[in-house]
């Protein structure tokens, strides 16, 4: 049965695919629920957080390297 940092870890996914998927490959990304937070990761970038913090963060970048470079900062 699927938990809803499952269904958060989809939604997640699809919103990077939708905003990023067209002009990156996204082959390496992966989308990981923990037990409280979601885990992004494409190759050596990886970023950690909730729902809401991720999606904040994908709405913020401008492009798919700077959804990373943006990460670092935080």
């Amino acid at each position: 049965m699927a938990r809803d940092i499952d269904y958060a870890a989809i939604a997640v996914k699809n919103a990077i695919v939708e905003k990023f998927g067209r002009h990156h490959d996204l082959s390496g990304f992966e989308s990981v629920a923990g037990e409280r937070e979601i885990l992004i990761s494409d190759g050596d970038n990886s970023l950690e957080g909730t729902r809401d913090s991720l999606l904040a963060a994908i709405r913020a970048a401008e492009s798919y390297p700077d959804l990373w470079q943006k990460a670092e900062k935080r």
